[in-house]
């Protein structure tokens, strides 16, 4: 069953992003190794267990997030806390592979939608596997706002400066 290791440990930083204080880790059920190659190559920390026959993701310690960028007018239906972790293994993919296309790893804009599709897939796994338990209805609202507007979101996907 896909889980995260742990909730995430992180400091606020004014006015609106956070630093993870620990590596946050998920694991996931989904992820293929076709799939885990492409993000690797997109310098993403992916890694096969072979304890548990699942794929790990890691965010590292340090790292720095606005969680879930959801319009403040939204907040009384999808909060950025209700898919924080989620919303965190999201975001340093689409860094990554927006990273990868800027520097010619990945070829094409068509090519990038790849792997943003496994990136948003990892995230509609993570809120599936959220503990405490996010309502259905939330889960794919998000992910569907994800699927949506996520081509355009990936554009403006850099990496974030810390404190």
């Amino acid at each position: 069953m896909a889980r995260f290791d742990s909730l995430m440990k992180a400091t606020f930083n004014p006015p609106r992003n956070w630093t993870l204080l620990e590596d946050l880790k998920f694991y996931s059920d989904e992820l293929t190794e076709s799939d885990a190659e492409m993000l690797r190559n997109c310098g993403v920390q992916v890694r096969n267990s072979t304890k548990t026959k699942q794929y790990i993701i890691t965010i590292p310690k340090g790292y720095v997030t606005d969680m879930a960028s959801v319009p403040r007018a939204c907040w009384a239906f999808i909060a950025p806390f209700d898919v924080a972790r989620a919303a965190v293994v999201h975001d340093i993919m689409y860094e990554k592979i927006n990273g990868a296309l800027k520097k010619g790893i990945i070829e094409s804009k068509k090519e990038r939608e790849c792997y943003r599709w496994i990136a948003d897939r990892m995230f509609l796994e993570g809120m599936l596997s959220a503990d405490p338990e996010v309502p259905n209805w939330k889960i794919w609202s998000a992910y569907y706002s994800v699927r949506m507007f996520g081509r355009w979101a990936i554009n403006s996907s850099a990496p974030r400066k810390g404190i």
